[in-house]
Protein backbone atom coordinates (compact mmCIF):
# COMPACT_ATOMS: atom_id res chain seq x y z
CA UNK A 1 0.00 0.00 0.00
CA UNK A 2 2.87 2.02 0.97
CA UNK A 3 5.07 1.11 -1.92
CA UNK A 4 4.49 3.97 -4.49
CA UNK A 5 4.87 6.36 -1.88
CA UNK A 6 8.29 5.07 -0.52
CA UNK A 7 9.72 5.28 -4.30
CA UNK A 8 8.56 8.10 -5.14
CA UNK A 9 10.11 9.77 -1.75
CA UNK A 10 13.61 8.16 -3.13
CA UNK A 11 12.89 8.99 -6.17
CA UNK A 12 12.88 12.69 -5.70
CA UNK A 13 15.75 12.37 -3.28
CA UNK A 14 18.32 11.28 -6.00
CA UNK A 15 18.66 14.50 -7.26
CA UNK A 16 19.54 16.08 -4.40
CA UNK A 17 21.93 13.70 -3.48
CA UNK A 18 24.09 13.92 -6.80
CA UNK A 19 23.78 17.08 -6.65
CA UNK A 20 25.28 17.12 -3.36
CA UNK A 21 28.02 14.34 -4.48
CA UNK A 22 28.85 15.69 -7.49
CA UNK A 23 30.98 18.65 -6.23
CA UNK A 24 32.11 16.67 -3.46
CA UNK A 25 33.79 14.57 -6.16
CA UNK A 26 35.45 17.27 -7.90
CA UNK A 27 36.50 18.72 -4.57
CA UNK A 28 38.28 15.26 -4.01
CA UNK A 29 39.65 14.73 -7.31
CA UNK A 30 41.43 18.38 -6.79
CA UNK A 31 42.81 17.20 -3.51
CA UNK A 32 43.90 14.06 -4.48
CA UNK A 33 45.98 15.37 -7.55
CA UNK A 34 47.68 18.09 -4.93
CA UNK A 35 48.67 15.42 -2.38
CA UNK A 36 49.67 12.68 -4.60
CA UNK A 37 52.15 15.27 -5.88
CA UNK A 38 53.62 16.83 -3.11
CA UNK A 39 53.49 13.15 -1.43
CA UNK A 40 55.71 11.86 -4.35
CA UNK A 41 57.99 15.26 -4.13
CA UNK A 42 58.71 14.72 -0.34
CA UNK A 43 59.68 11.41 -0.86
CA UNK A 44 62.19 12.27 -3.85
CA UNK A 45 62.07 16.21 -4.04
CA UNK A 46 65.40 15.89 -7.17
CA UNK A 47 65.98 19.32 -8.56
CA UNK A 48 61.80 20.07 -9.04
CA UNK A 49 60.90 23.47 -8.05
CA UNK A 50 57.19 24.00 -7.06
CA UNK A 51 57.08 25.92 -10.66
CA UNK A 52 57.83 22.03 -11.85
CA UNK A 53 55.44 20.56 -10.03
CA UNK A 54 52.27 22.70 -10.82
CA UNK A 55 52.68 21.22 -14.28
CA UNK A 56 52.00 17.56 -13.35
CA UNK A 57 48.34 16.05 -13.55
CA UNK A 58 47.68 19.55 -14.14
CA UNK A 59 44.97 18.20 -16.78
CA UNK A 60 43.01 16.34 -13.73
CA UNK A 61 43.18 19.41 -11.28
CA UNK A 62 41.23 21.84 -15.09
CA UNK A 63 38.57 19.26 -15.38
CA UNK A 64 37.44 19.29 -11.99
CA UNK A 65 37.58 23.00 -11.58
CA UNK A 66 36.27 23.85 -14.39
CA UNK A 67 33.23 22.14 -13.67
CA UNK A 68 32.46 23.08 -10.21
CA UNK A 69 32.89 26.42 -11.70
CA UNK A 70 30.36 26.12 -14.86
CA UNK A 71 27.45 25.91 -12.74
CA UNK A 72 25.46 27.96 -10.82
CA UNK A 73 26.65 28.58 -6.86
CA UNK A 74 25.07 26.58 -3.82
CA UNK A 75 26.02 25.32 -0.86
CA UNK A 76 27.40 22.11 -1.95
CA UNK A 77 29.44 24.26 -4.78
CA UNK A 78 30.53 26.55 -2.63
CA UNK A 79 32.41 24.05 0.14
CA UNK A 80 33.63 22.42 -2.64
CA UNK A 81 35.38 25.51 -4.20
CA UNK A 82 36.65 26.45 -0.56
CA UNK A 83 38.35 23.06 -0.70
CA UNK A 84 39.82 23.28 -3.89
CA UNK A 85 40.92 26.86 -2.84
CA UNK A 86 42.80 25.36 0.34
CA UNK A 87 44.32 22.57 -1.91
CA UNK A 88 45.44 24.80 -4.29
CA UNK A 89 47.56 26.78 -1.98
CA UNK A 90 49.73 23.95 -1.01
CA UNK A 91 51.12 23.27 -4.64
CA UNK A 92 51.46 27.55 -5.35
CA UNK A 93 48.23 27.21 -7.83
CA UNK A 94 48.04 30.89 -7.86
CA UNK A 95 45.98 30.49 -11.13
CA UNK A 96 43.32 28.46 -9.76
CA UNK A 97 43.22 30.05 -6.38
CA UNK A 98 42.34 33.71 -8.38
CA UNK A 99 39.45 31.74 -10.13
CA UNK A 100 37.68 30.15 -7.40
CA UNK A 101 38.25 33.84 -5.07
CA UNK A 102 36.47 35.58 -7.76
CA UNK A 103 33.61 33.01 -8.18
CA UNK A 104 33.38 33.25 -4.73
CA UNK A 105 33.17 37.16 -3.98
CA UNK A 106 30.60 37.15 -6.37
CA UNK A 107 28.25 34.63 -5.56
CA UNK A 108 29.31 34.12 -1.30
CA UNK A 109 31.40 36.62 -0.29
CA UNK A 110 31.71 35.33 3.13
CA UNK A 111 33.42 32.53 1.98
CA UNK A 112 35.67 34.34 -0.01
CA UNK A 113 36.55 36.44 2.86
CA UNK A 114 37.11 32.79 4.71
CA UNK A 115 39.39 31.84 2.01
CA UNK A 116 41.51 34.80 2.10
CA UNK A 117 43.67 36.49 -0.46
CA UNK A 118 47.14 35.30 -2.12
CA UNK A 119 50.25 36.65 -3.48
CA UNK A 120 53.16 34.40 -5.43
CA UNK A 121 56.59 35.16 -5.49
CA UNK A 122 59.29 32.93 -6.94
CA UNK A 123 60.63 32.48 -3.77
CA UNK A 124 57.40 32.05 -1.12
CA UNK A 125 53.77 32.47 -1.19
CA UNK A 126 51.73 34.42 1.12
CA UNK A 127 48.51 33.73 2.25
CA UNK A 128 46.03 36.97 3.67
CA UNK A 129 43.39 36.05 5.93
CA UNK A 130 41.04 38.53 7.92
CA UNK A 131 40.55 41.26 5.46
CA UNK A 132 43.94 41.64 3.85
CA UNK A 133 43.88 42.65 0.21
CA UNK A 134 46.16 41.19 -2.65
CA UNK A 135 47.46 45.16 -2.65
CA UNK A 136 48.77 44.86 0.77
CA UNK A 137 50.01 41.57 0.45
CA UNK A 138 51.98 42.83 -2.62
CA UNK A 139 53.66 45.82 -0.51
CA UNK A 140 54.66 42.83 2.27
CA UNK A 141 56.54 40.56 -0.52
CA UNK A 142 58.68 43.47 -1.36
CA UNK A 143 60.14 43.43 2.54
CA UNK A 144 59.68 39.75 2.39
CA UNK A 145 61.98 39.74 -0.54
CA UNK A 146 64.43 42.41 1.24
CA UNK A 147 64.79 39.99 4.47
CA UNK A 148 65.47 36.93 2.30
CA UNK A 149 67.68 38.61 0.26
CA UNK A 150 69.51 40.10 3.05
CA UNK A 151 70.06 36.38 4.06
CA UNK A 152 71.22 35.09 1.31
CA UNK A 153 73.67 38.77 1.38
CA UNK A 154 74.84 38.07 4.86
CA UNK A 155 74.89 33.99 5.29
CA UNK A 156 74.38 32.63 2.02
CA UNK A 157 71.98 30.01 3.17
CA UNK A 158 71.33 27.68 0.42
CA UNK A 159 68.10 25.51 1.48
CA UNK A 160 65.45 27.07 3.00
CA UNK A 161 61.56 25.15 2.81
CA UNK A 162 61.69 21.90 4.65
CA UNK A 163 61.26 20.32 1.61
CA UNK A 164 63.69 21.53 -1.39
CA UNK A 165 62.13 22.95 -4.06
CA UNK A 166 58.53 23.73 -2.24
CA UNK A 167 58.26 27.65 -1.51
CA UNK A 168 58.30 29.17 1.81
CA UNK A 169 54.93 30.19 3.42
CA UNK A 170 53.84 33.06 5.38
CA UNK A 171 50.11 33.00 6.57
CA UNK A 172 49.29 36.62 7.30
CA UNK A 173 46.50 37.50 9.56
CA UNK A 174 44.70 40.71 10.90
CA UNK A 175 43.89 40.85 14.28
CA UNK A 176 42.14 43.95 16.72
CA UNK A 177 45.29 43.04 18.82
CA UNK A 178 48.34 40.60 19.01
CA UNK A 179 48.41 38.04 21.53
CA UNK A 180 50.97 36.18 19.91
CA UNK A 181 54.49 36.70 18.11
CA UNK A 182 55.12 35.66 14.75
CA UNK A 183 56.56 32.13 14.84
CA UNK A 184 57.95 28.99 12.68
CA UNK A 185 54.81 26.95 12.26
CA UNK A 186 56.83 23.49 11.70
CA UNK A 187 53.58 21.41 11.12
CA UNK A 188 52.72 21.37 7.66
CA UNK A 189 53.76 18.19 5.56
CA UNK A 190 55.02 19.89 2.56
CA UNK A 191 56.76 23.32 3.27
CA UNK A 192 57.99 25.82 6.04
CA UNK A 193 55.56 27.85 7.14
CA UNK A 194 55.75 31.48 9.52
CA UNK A 195 52.24 32.19 10.94
CA UNK A 196 52.65 36.32 11.21
CA UNK A 197 49.71 38.20 12.79
CA UNK A 198 49.04 41.91 12.63
CA UNK A 199 46.50 44.41 13.21
CA UNK A 200 46.73 47.50 10.37
CA UNK A 201 45.33 46.35 6.67
CA UNK A 202 46.43 49.22 4.87
CA UNK A 203 50.16 48.89 6.06
CA UNK A 204 52.98 47.28 7.68
CA UNK A 205 54.81 49.22 10.16
CA UNK A 206 57.09 48.13 13.19
CA UNK A 207 57.04 48.43 16.48
CA UNK A 208 53.12 48.67 16.61
CA UNK A 209 52.48 50.79 19.67
CA UNK A 210 52.24 48.17 21.58
CA UNK A 211 55.78 47.15 21.31
CA UNK A 212 55.57 44.02 19.00
CA UNK A 213 58.61 43.96 17.08
CA UNK A 214 57.34 42.70 13.54
CA UNK A 215 59.89 43.45 11.54
CA UNK A 216 62.52 41.73 13.62
CA UNK A 217 60.10 39.18 14.09
CA UNK A 218 59.69 38.42 10.58
CA UNK A 219 63.83 38.28 10.65
CA UNK A 220 63.61 36.18 13.79
CA UNK A 221 61.64 33.23 12.20
CA UNK A 222 63.50 32.83 9.20
CA UNK A 223 66.18 32.01 11.22
CA UNK A 224 64.32 29.01 12.98
CA UNK A 225 63.68 27.63 9.76
CA UNK A 226 66.99 27.85 8.77
CA UNK A 227 68.10 25.93 11.45
CA UNK A 228 66.62 24.09 14.93
CA UNK A 229 68.90 23.30 17.74
CA UNK A 230 68.61 20.04 19.64
CA UNK A 231 65.60 17.23 19.67
CA UNK A 232 62.43 17.25 20.99
CA UNK A 233 63.17 17.18 24.88
CA UNK A 234 66.21 19.63 24.07
CA UNK A 235 66.39 23.11 22.83
CA UNK A 236 70.15 23.46 22.88
CA UNK A 237 70.17 27.07 21.67
CA UNK A 238 67.49 27.84 24.08
CA UNK A 239 66.25 30.23 21.28
CA UNK A 240 69.19 32.16 20.81
CA UNK A 241 70.56 31.28 17.45
CA UNK A 242 67.33 33.01 15.81
CA UNK A 243 67.46 36.03 18.09
CA UNK A 244 70.87 36.15 16.96
CA UNK A 245 70.05 35.87 12.68
CA UNK A 246 66.76 38.26 13.84
CA UNK A 247 69.10 41.21 14.88
CA UNK A 248 71.95 40.73 12.58
CA UNK A 249 69.33 40.90 9.52
CA UNK A 250 67.24 43.86 11.35
CA UNK A 251 70.83 45.74 10.89
CA UNK A 252 71.68 44.93 7.25
CA UNK A 253 68.20 45.19 6.07
CA UNK A 254 67.78 48.66 7.94
CA UNK A 255 71.35 49.57 6.35
CA UNK A 256 71.07 48.70 3.08
CA UNK A 257 67.42 49.93 2.21
CA UNK A 258 67.43 52.99 3.85
CA UNK A 259 65.70 55.40 0.90
CA UNK A 260 62.63 52.78 1.00
CA UNK A 261 59.79 54.18 2.34
CA UNK A 262 58.51 50.80 3.41
CA UNK A 263 61.88 50.53 5.61
CA UNK A 264 61.20 54.02 7.33
CA UNK A 265 57.97 52.46 9.16
CA UNK A 266 60.32 49.78 10.54
CA UNK A 267 62.08 51.25 13.12
CA UNK A 268 62.96 47.86 15.08
CA UNK A 269 67.17 48.41 14.59
CA UNK A 270 66.75 51.16 17.75
CA UNK A 271 65.97 49.01 20.24
CA UNK A 272 67.27 45.12 17.78
CA UNK A 273 70.75 45.17 17.03
CA UNK A 274 73.91 43.24 17.37
CA UNK A 275 75.88 45.95 18.65
CA UNK A 276 73.00 46.19 21.53
CA UNK A 277 73.37 42.29 22.28
CA UNK A 278 77.76 42.87 22.00
CA UNK A 279 77.08 45.62 24.58
CA UNK A 280 74.32 43.51 26.89
CA UNK A 281 76.70 40.31 27.00
CA UNK A 282 79.78 42.03 27.55
CA UNK A 283 80.33 40.12 30.76
CA UNK A 284 78.78 37.36 30.15
CA UNK A 285 80.95 33.67 29.29
CA UNK A 286 80.07 31.76 26.17
CA UNK A 287 78.88 28.06 26.81
CA UNK A 288 75.62 26.19 25.92
CA UNK A 289 74.28 26.31 29.73
CA UNK A 290 71.90 29.14 28.93
CA UNK A 291 70.11 31.25 26.14
CA UNK A 292 72.58 34.33 27.30
CA UNK A 293 75.42 32.15 27.13
CA UNK A 294 74.85 30.83 23.51
CA UNK A 295 74.28 34.53 22.66
CA UNK A 296 77.25 35.42 23.66
CA UNK A 297 78.83 32.29 21.72
CA UNK A 298 77.49 32.82 18.71
CA UNK A 299 78.30 36.57 18.80
CA UNK A 300 82.22 35.25 19.42
CA UNK A 301 81.33 32.96 16.21
CA UNK A 302 80.43 35.60 14.22
CA UNK A 303 83.62 38.16 14.77
CA UNK A 304 85.59 35.05 14.93
CA UNK A 305 85.04 33.92 11.10
CA UNK A 306 82.24 35.76 9.56
CA UNK A 307 78.38 34.92 8.97
CA UNK A 308 79.31 33.53 5.66
CA UNK A 309 81.54 31.00 7.13
CA UNK A 310 78.48 29.96 8.95
CA UNK A 311 76.29 29.82 6.08
CA UNK A 312 78.98 27.82 4.71
CA UNK A 313 78.71 25.23 7.39
CA UNK A 314 74.98 24.92 7.51
CA UNK A 315 74.97 24.43 3.69
CA UNK A 316 77.94 21.97 4.32
CA UNK A 317 75.53 20.30 6.48
CA UNK A 318 72.46 20.10 4.47
CA UNK A 319 74.24 18.81 1.71
CA UNK A 320 74.99 15.76 3.83
CA UNK A 321 72.00 15.33 5.10
CA UNK A 322 72.53 13.23 8.02
CA UNK A 323 71.42 15.62 10.97
CA UNK A 324 67.89 14.73 12.42
CA UNK A 325 64.87 15.74 11.16
CA UNK A 326 61.20 16.16 12.58
CA UNK A 327 58.11 16.48 10.47
CA UNK A 328 60.98 16.94 7.81
CA UNK A 329 62.41 20.17 9.85
CA UNK A 330 66.21 19.74 10.08
CA UNK A 331 67.29 19.69 13.73
CA UNK A 332 71.18 20.90 14.44
CA UNK A 333 73.74 20.38 17.06
CA UNK A 334 76.42 22.67 18.05
CA UNK A 335 78.76 19.58 18.06
CA UNK A 336 77.63 18.29 14.37
CA UNK A 337 78.57 22.57 13.20
CA UNK A 338 82.16 22.46 14.50
CA UNK A 339 82.51 19.01 12.53
CA UNK A 340 81.31 21.16 9.86
CA UNK A 341 83.75 23.69 10.34
CA UNK A 342 86.19 21.32 10.63
CA UNK A 343 85.31 20.60 6.99
CA UNK A 344 84.88 24.21 5.34
CA UNK A 345 86.98 26.66 7.10
CA UNK A 346 90.39 26.56 5.69
CA UNK A 347 92.24 28.95 8.09
CA UNK A 348 93.76 26.93 10.95
CA UNK A 349 93.73 29.53 13.40
CA UNK A 350 90.19 30.26 12.81
CA UNK A 351 89.68 26.74 13.09
CA UNK A 352 91.49 26.91 16.09
CA UNK A 353 89.44 29.31 17.48
CA UNK A 354 86.08 27.62 16.68
CA UNK A 355 87.05 24.41 18.45
CA UNK A 356 87.53 26.38 21.67
CA UNK A 357 84.15 27.94 21.29
CA UNK A 358 82.00 24.64 20.16
CA UNK A 359 81.64 21.25 21.93
CA UNK A 360 83.79 18.23 20.04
Amino acid sequence: MFRPVILLATALSLPIAIAHAQPARLAASYEKSVKKINDAHVRKPGKNSEDDLEKKDAGTRKRALDALLRSKLSPPRIDALVRCGEAALDLDLIADFKRIRKALLKGAPDQASKLGSAHSHKRFLLHGIGGLDEEYLAAFAEVFAAILEGYDEVFGFREWSKVPGKKLRVRIHLEEKITRPPHFAPQYPYHSEIDFPVIDAKRLYSPTRTGKFLFYGLCHELGHVIAMWGHRRLEEDHHAWAHYTGVVLVDHVTGKHAGKAWRKELRDQRWRSLDKERTKHAKTKASLDDRSGVMKLLIELHDLVGPRAIGAAINWLDKKDRRLRINHVRYYTFKELRQSFEKTLKDRKRLAGVKKLLPG
